[in-house]
């Protein structure tokens, strides 16, 4: 029995490394080439790369990263706002996937920790105070489009996938040829104590493992790279839609008192929301990269968030008659509400539109929300993106300078609400694997 199961073992290494050579692995790669140019040209002819190939044209496209919704082609990304105090840390899990397969769905799950900071208190009403939630968030991914310009584009894309296919081919068999020249100079002596040949199958096998993973990358990667760099397209499209969900695990109480001779209650907010929204993109040769979103959300609002209640420090309630006294020892601050405390779902409604000129990594981005309900605020915002690259010229980091229009809509607020304008500023960071 001993010696079947040692068979067996021996057999499988030996199946398995015949079965993966370089003939086997550059076969793979002409198939996905021939699939890409297997369609005759009219006007909306097949992609001008492959699946994987576009996939990671597309991460470079999405750079444009400045909340936890927004598309991440990465495993890990980092966002942060400072109107909010909020930092999110996401993980996107892929599934998995062909040789050859666009990526069509995208579930994300993050954490997100709010930091009352002096900044936040002094300037934004310290609306969001320190917190610690959990958010989720699943994309769709819609089909890519590419259209040319005529039929010498795609002629010319082809030509070039086909060169630089041919490039890695004679790339794959040096390799292979040098990695056999290694193995003819192993015997008995440098393997002491090994069945030479079974060791030798065992090195054949990893060999071509990485060396097929190494290529079909190195084939995705730089057809992406030939693509950007001589633009034989006229445009290129796609969409997502996303559902996310914020559910808030640690969040403050507040004090709160109907009148100022009333007393203090202990309120514990529970400020979860929902987000559906659908984005376009839409990348021209010639006019640039142009984002639009347009959707809808709802949250478990509350006066306090929505400036319904007169938002008070210990001094001032003394000075304007308080009476009632404060047992809890957090009390004693500038936390104070007094009115009348209610808890209420806010629907809005928002569009966004972000445009980068054509080789900027600078644009521009105008977003207006309109609420509805007790809290029916209309909000804008203008920011400029700067998409920072790396030493490989991919995104690295967004950065966008906003300046937030608030209560657009002139609605009623009491005590101290927030200014009409603020600045502020958002980052987004994505890193670890490009998912392809």
């Amino acid at each position: 029995m001993r010696y079947l199961v040692l068979f067996t073992v021996c057999y499988l290494i030996i199946f398995n490394a015949a079965a993966q050579n370089a003939d086997t692995i550059i076969a793979e790669l002409k198939e996905i080439n021939n699939n890409i140019g297997s369609k005759s040209y009219d006007g909306n002819g097949p992609a001008a790369i492959s699946n994987r190939g576009m996939n990671v044209f597309m991460a470079d496209k999405t750079g444009y990263l400045s909340s936890n919704t927004d598309l991440s082609y990465y495993t890990n990304y980092l966002t942060f706002n400072s109107s909010e105090g909020r930092i999110t840390v996401s993980h996107n899990f892929q599934p998995a996937a062909g040789r050859d397969e666009p990526i069509k769905t995208l579930f994300c799950i993050g954490f997100d920790m709010t930091l009352a900071s002096s900044y936040t208190k002094g300037f934004f009403d310290n609306r969001y105070e320190a917190g610690l939630g959990i958010s989720l968030n699943y994309k769709w991914l819609g089909s890519i489009k590419t259209v040319f310009r005529d039929k010498g584009q795609q002629q010319a894309i082809d030509a070039l996938r086909v060169a630089l296919l041919q490039s890695l081919i004679k790339e794959i068999q040096q390799k292979e040829t040098d990695f056999e020249s290694m193995l003819k100079g192993l015997d008995s002596a440098s393997l002491p104590g090994q069945h030479t040949a079974s060791a030798k199958n065992l090195l054949r096998q990893n060999f071509y493992d990485e060396l097929k993973s190494c290529f079909e990358e190195k084939f995705a990667l730089t057809q992406a790279i030939l693509l950007t760099k001589t633009g034989n397209f006229k445009r290129i499209s796609t969409g997502w839609t996303s559902i996310a969900a914020c559910l808030p695990l640690v969040f403050p109480k507040y004090y709160t008192a109907t009148s100022l001779t009333s007393s203090f209650n202990n309120k514990h907010p529970y400020p979860a929301g929902i987000l559906f929204e659908h984005t376009r993109l839409w990348e021209s040769s010639r006019m640039g990269r142009l984002f639009f979103s347009a959707g809808g959300k709802m949250l478990f609002n509350n006066t306090k968030l929505s400036y319904g209640l007169n938002k008070l420090n210990s001094g001032e309630y003394k000075s304007l008659g308080g009476t009632a006294s404060q047992n809890d020892p957090g009390a004693g601050d500038d936390k104070l509400y007094i009115g009348s405390y209610q808890t209420f779902f806010t629907p809005a409604i928002t569009v966004r539109a972000v445009y980068f000129p054509r080789e900027s990594h600078v644009g521009i981005s105008l977003l207006a929300e309109q609420y509805f309900g007790k809290y029916n605020w209309l909000n804008a915002k203008l920011a400029i993106p700067v998409v920072l690259i790396n030493s490989k010229k991919t995104p690295a980091v967004n950065i966008e300078c906003f300046l937030l229009f608030l209560n657009c809509s002139n609605q009623p607020t009491t005590g101290n609400g927030p200014g009409k304008t603020q600045l502020g500023l958002s980052a987004g960071i994505p890193f670890s694997r490009l998912m392809f």
